[in-house]
């Protein structure tokens, strides 16, 4: 689906970025003025010259703006004494741009240039003809892996006419300069505020299976490419928290115990470095080590964001939502006029997103003494800010990671450049809406996200040789009307004392001895086949 692309924040204003030499040499280039950039290079490059300060012992930044073929591009450039180059960003110019405005312009720039991994190796590479074969050939292996081990194929998927080709080209990014291959994840927000999907607000045995599935999945990569891999999960909690009902420290003790539970995973494995975390907090630089920032922030104009449903914010969260919505935001007409013009795609969205919000906080103190009627009016205005701040994180994401592979958990068509994946391995674990034998597998809801540990609880069946993902409430309703016993339990070793918490249960004997004499008249099952980096393609799951 193709969001409006039309606004006037620093994401829609964004032409390139790059980075040159002190000799004025361009050493790497991206964005969607690329091609202009490099064939007129000789040009900016004389005009950068001549702005340029001797060169500095301290980290420096500063504006300049292009006159004649370049007139009303702004480039701005940061150099770090630590290094011999440039890192540059170039924007359009806007008509009457406010200084206060540009101030916020000139710090948001700043902040790109300082976090962005552009995964670049600016020495030429020491790999000689025989490993770069190997490093195609390592390739080619990684991106099979990645289709029969992790990939999630929805509706109108085109992995094989475009998509595979579009992977193996972010993968080859990589390989052929001998890097650690990098993937991004947005995912792992926080537990859903409805106590009917979840065991309560710490990550348990969902997360604790998605992780491990991810941690076997960059140890697959380094059995192929011994330069190995690292998944970031960049957590999207802070961006949605006031959305859907969650307080914002709620989301730091999920990050914090979430982070405590994936270095346990990584020491027990061999190496806790191959998953990591990065927050808004983070990107935005908002940690700790920041503190003295936030006064500065302040006196910048950066707009408020609408708060929907009441939850407890902490300044640091705030900001950076606002910071977020200012610098990378679309233009709230465009998908509003998008949404009354009936278009589907984005109208499809948009329902979706309000059905599930409206089930999300259903129990929420905020909305539970609503009519039926301000449920729904207060579902719709929180689908169209939701979808607001996913596309406004989905830029940020893209201008700091512009090289990474980015991995989903929301159901793409895997053309690029996003793919689902699948977070629990179908070999072991199957999502499901009841708990009943012949259960319907859970579906991807309206497309707006493949099943997860934070809209779900994980159960342990007697005598089942899988583990089922489904809602809480499929479970207590289960034990309360006497079909089935059980308890939410610790997982039974745990991790660094992690109590990965999930819910084991067993029909009780009248209905289990009904359902052992069904079981004998039916014609026998295949046992399910266990998903390996040798499996073929009928073992993953669609």
């Amino acid at each position: 689906m193709e969001f409006p692309h039309d606004g006037e924040s620093v994401y829609y204003r964004y032409q390139a970025a790059y980075v040159r030499s002190w000799s004025g040499d361009l050493l790497y280039c991206t964005g969607p003025g690329v091609n202009r950039i490099q064939g007129n290079w000789d040009l900016i490059s004389v005009v950068l010259d001549t702005q340029s300060p001797t060169p500095p012992t301290q980290p420096y930044f500063h504006h300049v703006k292009l006159n004649g073929d370049f007139q009303g591009q702004e480039f701005h450039e940061l150099r770090q004494a630590s290094t011999s180059t440039f890192t540059g960003i170039i924007l359009s110019d806007v008509a009457d741009h406010a200084n206060a405005k540009q101030d916020f312009e000139t710090f948001f720039c700043q902040l790109l240039l300082r976090e962005a991994n552009f995964a670049i190796t600016h020495q030429s590479t020491s790999l000689n003809p025989v490993s770069l074969d190997r490093y195609d050939q390592a390739t080619e292996e990684i991106v099979s892996l990645f289709d029969r081990f992790l990939r999630y194929q929805g509706e109108n998927d085109k992995w094989i006419e475009s998509g595979r080709a579009y992977f193996a080209e972010r993968v080859r990014h990589f390989t052929s300069q001998g890097r650690r291959i990098e993937l991004c994840l947005p995912a792992f927000p926080c537990k859903s505020s409805n106590i009917d999907k979840v065991t309560g607000k710490d990550p348990d045995r969902g997360e604790l299976l998605a992780l491990e599935r991810l941690h076997s999945f960059v140890e697959a990569v380094e059995k192929i490419y011994d330069v190995g891999a690292k998944l970031w999960i960049i957590s999207d909690g802070h961006v949605f928290s006031d959305c859907i009902g969650v307080d914002d420290e709620d989301v730091d003790l999920y990050g914090l115990k979430l982070i405590k539970m994936n270095r346990a995973i990584g020491l027990r494995r061999g190496n806790p470095d191959r998953v990591g975390f990065k927050s808004l907090v983070d990107l935005f630089e908002l940690d700790g080590r920041y503190k003295h920032k936030l006064a500065r922030l302040s006196k910048l104009d950066i707009p408020t964001i609408d708060h929907h449903v009441e939850t407890r914010v902490t300044t640091e969260a705030e900001l950076c939502r606002r910071i977020l919505m200012a610098g990378c935001q679309s233009q709230r007409s465009g998908l509003r006029a998008r949404i009354e013009s009936q278009d589907a795609a984005i109208l499809a969205l948009y329902r979706g997103f309000s059905r599930f919000m409206l089930e999300d906080l259903e129990h929420h103190p905020f909305t539970r003494t609503m009519s039926r009627s301000k449920q729904k009016k207060l579902s719709a205005k929180v689908a169209f800010e939701m979808i607001m701040r996913n596309q406004a994180y989905s830029n940020l994401v893209e201008l700091l990671f512009p090289n990474h592979i980015r991995l989903s958990i929301h159901a793409h068509n895997n053309a690029g450049p996003k793919f689902g994946i699948q977070l629990f391995d179908p070999a072991v674990v199957r999502a499901v809406e009841s708990l009943s034998p012949n259960s319907n597998p859970m579906t991807s809801r309206d497309l707006l996200h493949i099943p997860t540990p934070w809209h779900n609880s994980v159960v342990k069946v007697v005598g089942s040789k899988v583990l089922c993902v489904t809602k809480a409430k499929v479970v207590r309703d289960a034990l309360a009307d006497g079909g089935m016993t059980g308890s939410l339990l610790g997982q039974e070793n745990q991790i660094d004392s992690i109590p990965a918490v999930y819910y084991t249960v067993c029909a009780t004997a009248t209905k289990r001895e009904a359902a052992e004499q069904q079981e004998e008249h039916k014609e026998p099952q295949k046992t399910i086949p266990k998903i390996t980096i040798t499996s073929n393609r009928d073992s993953r799951a669609s």
